[in-house]
């Protein structure tokens, strides 16, 4: 029984370790983070936390190797971005997928785009 516990434990201690969850910077009022097996990690900033209903998709943007399991900002396209995301989106036809944000990683006064995030319904 003890065994079992430890090893569920260390089980547990270990993919919170894998998601980045001890490295994770401190959130904004609001904000909830998302993890991916890719490297991609994110803190969705005014983007609302539909987790219970939507699932949501990363997809990771090539960026040098330092920076694959940074943790980057992620918020709503603004309007320079718009054109972009509609072209990202022009090619996905998925029935109920939505445009979630961009990522983004500020390394000495540059900006990298780490990812995209979208989302789809949970069925």
């Amino acid at each position: 029984m003890l065994a079992a516990f430890i090893g569920c434990g260390g089980y547990g201690v270990h993919d919170a370790y894998r998601a980045g969850l001890f490295t994770r910077p401190s959130m904004p009022e609001g904000a909830f983070s998302v993890s991916y097996k890719s490297g991609l990690r994110g803190i969705l900033v005014d983007v609302p936390n539909e987790k219970t209903t939507r699932r949501y998709l990363g997809f990771p943007q090539k960026v040098p190797f330092y920076l694959e399991d940074a943790w980057s900002f992620c918020r709503p396209p603004n309007e320079d971005e718009q054109e972009h995301v509609s072209a990202f989106m022009k090619d996905r036809n998925w029935p109920g997928e939505r445009f979630e944000a961009v990522c983004k990683i500020e390394v000495d006064d540059k900006v990298v785009v780490r990812g995209l995030i979208t989302s789809v319904p949970k069925l």
